[in-house]
């Protein structure tokens, strides 16, 4: 069976979410989004991964990420089927640019493959990123890694080693759409237009797009602020919450954390 999945916590702008799946459904394929607030993305990946049958195969997904035709899918499918590891290219630039991985905005690996491989953690740590210590691994023991590059982005942000530039709003070779950083970024429009323009079957005016950006850039620092301030209310409601969950007096009498 194949599987597609993407995981988001409640942070995320309901419009990400609802843009992912229409592109997904245009294409006739089902996406399983599932919230998991709180939750490590890379914890989140090995579970979902036991999950998987013998046979199965996961596509696996960043919530602001999408393909831009059927065909790139049923490649990636076909390529994990066959024993590889295909996705998108990324590297952190916080740990080491010039280490590029297939990262899990945009990855397909079966099940026999992970297993393969010792079913190695998908988690991050202070020297890899998530499912970066996977594709070290698949590397060592010989697993094919096919990599899909960037040839555009509308807000160049990191490097790629010496092959590229990637950052807000990237379309990778092949057909594959990534915002990156939709909880903090102006740029949100971005996603909305591309998948706008996926589900009507309508070419995407990528000059357009870098246009109507360029104005937004001076406001990225005041975006992310504001983004910081929202996660800090966030986080202190979900602290009361679990705080009242585990107060007897306030579960007798009724009552509300907040």
């Amino acid at each position: 069976m194949n599987r597609i999945i993407s995981m988001y916590w409640d942070n995320v702008d309901r419009r990400v979410i609802d843009a992912q799946r229409r592109v997904f459904e245009h294409f006739g394929l089902s996406i399983d989004q599932r919230e998991r607030t709180l939750v490590d993305h890379g914890d989140f990946l090995d579970a979902f991964m036991t999950e998987l049958g013998e046979d199965d195969v996961a596509l696996l997904m960043d919530i602001d990420c999408f393909p831009l035709n059927r065909e790139i899918v049923d490649r990636a499918f076909a390529a994990a089927r066959e024993g590889r590891i295909f996705g998108c290219a990324q590297s952190s630039n916080h740990i080491d640019p010039d280490r590029i991985f297939v990262a899990p905005m945009f990855m397909a690996i079966s099940r026999r493959t992970w297993d393969r491989l010792g079913r190695p953690r998908f988690r991050s740590d202070e020297n890899n990123d998530v499912a970066q210590r996977l594709n070290d691994i698949a590397v060592k023991a010989g697993i094919e890694i096919e990599r899909l590059y960037p040839w555009a982005c509308i807000v160049p942000r990191w490097r790629l080693g010496d092959v590229a530039l990637f950052g807000i709003g990237t379309f990778y070779r092949g057909g594959v759409f990534h915002l990156f950083e939709s909880r903090m970024t102006p740029f949100m429009f971005v996603l909305f237009e591309v998948a706008d323009a996926v589900v009507n079957d309508r070419p995407i005016d990528h000059l357009a797009l870098v246009r109507k950006a360029l104005p937004l850039c001076r406001y990225e620092r005041l975006a992310f602020k504001l983004t910081k301030l929202r996660k800090a209310v966030r986080l202190r409601r979900w602290w009361r919450r679990l705080r009242g969950a585990k107060s007897p007096t306030l579960l007798a009498a009724g009552g509300s954390p907040d």
